[in-house]
């Protein structure tokens, strides 16, 4: 019963994505923006280092990408690709054994670790002088685990949106923001009111996300594609565009 439950669910995921995106050469794309430099839109059009990968997989399968902005608990719950809304998700997902209860992962395509970021005018240099103060974190990522299992006595702020936190920063709600090291690097390159004072080395490995059951040809193909692009170089060279 429960190999026929998921199976009837992929079918009619498929039939929803097939509808949405009017026809079936797109492959449709669950996404979580702005995280930059990762996933952004710009002037209507959503990009960044996952999505530029994505589309170049989505070339080698001869397919069109759609874009997707969702959310990160629906993707890393599973409820997104169930529901039919994509077929596969990049927000810069870090792969775990939790996570992989839910959803399955391609083979990973880029590391990371966690960082600290704080408003230059804070006064803290570390984790610990958060005590009694406010630090921000995204819903549902390994920064927010990593904030609650290293908690140094700060007020711990979750946002749905990864978005609000540097708007939260900016506005002073809150003197920090713990997260991976990628949006934290950028904001701080790109704002002179913030900075880096300390990374946590994890070593967290980033995977696309698709449904647990029902998507073993997508996920292969996906993988081999992804192998084509290191190999030939352009990997590499959208590696080079955004960092």
């Amino acid at each position: 019963m429960k190999r026929f439950k998921y199976a009837l669910a992929a079918l009619l995921g498929s039939a929803l994505v097939a509808s949405a995106c009017g026809g079936s050469d797109a492959l449709v794309l669950c996404t979580d923006a702005p995280y930059p430099p990762m996933e952004m839109e710009i002037d209507g059009e959503f990009t960044g280092f996952d999505i530029e990968l994505m589309r170049a997989i989505a070339d080698e399968l001869g397919r069109e990408l759609e874009v997707n902005n969702i959310g990160f608990d629906p993707i890393t719950s599973g409820l997104a690709m169930e529901s039919g809304e994509c077929e596969i998700a990049a927000a810069s997902i870090t792969i775990t054994e939790e996570r992989e209860q839910n959803i399955d992962f391609s083979d990973p395509y880029f590391t990371a670790d966690q960082s600290l970021l704080v408003a230059l005018d804070s006064g803290i240099t570390n984790l610990a002088g958060f005590a009694g103060k406010n630090l921000g974190v995204q819903t549902g990522t390994t920064g927010e685990m990593y904030a609650n299992e290293n908690d140094p006595g700060a007020t711990i702020i979750s946002f749905e949106n990864p978005g609000d936190i540097f708007t939260a920063l900016a506005a002073g709600e809150i003197e920090g923001v713990l997260q991976d090291i990628v949006p934290n690097a950028d904001y701080a390159l790109n704002n002179d009111d913030a900075e880096i004072v300390e990374t946590y080395p994890t070593n967290e490995s980033y995977g696309f996300a698709v449904a647990e059951e029902g998507s073993e040809d997508l996920l292969a193909d996906v993988n081999e594609a992804l192998a084509t692009l290191r190999d030939n170089g352009t990997y590499d060279q959208i590696y080079n565009d955004w960092f």
